[in-house]
């Protein structure tokens, strides 16, 4: 999600991450029903790492699996747009989206383990070594796997620690890292987080973290959903009525996963890391992305180029949207940080290129500026797209 003043989205060590084995059940996969809509319920794993893991799916049950992450605070319906154009589009596939844990209608780490210090319960790792255990519980030995913002990060995660188990690594609105990230660190962490919530919870007696662990934005501030509403769920290219549940949702999700997630992810730094991937990867990144900007481009394309040259894979970047982000920081006249909220049919037309042929689409997508943000255009064989590697 994007914001004003800037943002949104977003969004096991690593030892324990690469001690979990992936096994196979006996007999055929089991198909799933009632849980192919945002509209509907949620299908349910219970997982080896101990979380409740909610998730939609569609497709044939021995489709090729692609497995859709959100970013932070977000839930399976950030790809929900994007996973009805991609069946669409090829119903072949088995496409999966799920809820990170302490996200959407799955469950939260142990309180009285991580309630002291949430962050030690949210690395990348540990949502990560959830998704694994999601795909050894589901029978699921290779997937391709797409994550926005902070899920792009839990995707880097697992094609780094866990490469047999990742076809092609989407990476949708990305860096090479979130240590530093002015974003996260100023607006979300230390403005709403601990400048807002925290003393207004101490105020009223509450231990900061733990004593909060539990507790939503609501209880920090009673016109929180009016603030997520205004500075949070905010998206000029988006539908306003695909937002619209939005509010609710994020108003619900707990402070201990609004605090671990949001430190999990600003301890991020796979600049040199990167440089050993070895799958296929496929950069996706908006003009006005006001989170992960066109520095943090410069550096993930660059790692990319050192691995394409160590593993021989060939990786590609890919730029929606035609206007530079405004002086303001926002997202004002163009394609920004949640790309697949308003894109959403071009990103599955990509995502199914890729993972088909290789290579993204060629198609330029971006608004018709304002007052019409939220009027896109596409331009065949118009779009910046820089294959890295062979």
């Amino acid at each position: 999600m994007t914001s004003r003043p800037l943002i949104r989205a977003l969004l096991v060590p690593v030892a324990v991450l690469a001690s979990l084995t992936v096994l196979l059940p006996a007999g055929p996969v089991r198909a799933e029903q009632g849980c192919a809509s945002i509209d509907g319920p949620r299908c349910r794993e219970k997982l080896s790492t101990g979380i409740d893991m909610a998730y939609l799916e569609v497709g044939p049950a021995d489709g090729k699996p692609v497995l859709l992450i959100h970013g932070l605070t977000d839930s399976v319906r950030s790809w929900s747009l994007t996973m009805d154009a991609l069946h669409k589009l090829n119903p072949k596939l088995r496409i999966i989206a799920v809820d990170l844990r302490g996200h959407g209608a799955s469950s939260m780490p142990d309180s009285k383990t991580c309630a002291p210090a949430p962050e030690a319960c949210y690395r990348m790792a540990d949502l990560a070594g959830d998704v694994v255990a999601f795909m050894s519980a589901k029978g699921i030995a290779k997937a391709d796997l797409a994550g926005h913002s902070m899920g792009s990060f839990v995707v880097q995660e697992i094609a780094l620690t866990h490469p047999e188990l990742v076809g092609h690594a989407i990476l949708n609105a990305t860096g090479a890292r979130s240590v530093g990230n002015a974003a996260l660190g100023d607006f979300v962490l230390k403005q709403t987080i601990e400048g807002a919530w925290k003393p207004a919870l101490e105020a009223k007696g509450k231990v900061y973290p733990e004593g909060v662990y539990e507790l939503t934005p609501a209880d920090a501030d009673p016109k929180a959903s009016e603030w997520i509403a205004a500075n949070w769920v905010v998206d000029p290219a988006a539908d306003p009525a695909f937002l619209k549940p939005y509010v609710p949702e994020t108003t619900a999700v707990k402070l201990g996963t609004w605090i671990g997630a949001t430190k999990g992810l600003l301890a991020q730094d796979n600049r040199t890391r990167l440089e050993e991937l070895s799958v296929p990867a496929l950069v996706m990144w908006a003009t006005q992305d006001s989170i992960y900007l066109a520095s943090d481009q410069d550096e993930i394309k660059a790692a990319l180029k050192v691995a394409a040259a160590k593993s021989g894979v060939t990786s590609y970047w890919k730029g929606y949207g035609k206007i530079p982000l405004p002086a303001s920081g926002y997202q004002e006249s163009d394609i920004g940080h949640n790309i697949q909220w308003a894109a959403f049919e071009t990103v599955a037309k990509d995502i199914d290129a890729f993972i088909s042929t290789g290579a993204p689409t060629l198609d330029l997508v971006h608004s018709d500026a304002a007052p019409n943000v939220a009027k896109l255009i596409i331009e065949p064989g118009k779009a910046v797209v820089e294959k890295i590697g062979k």
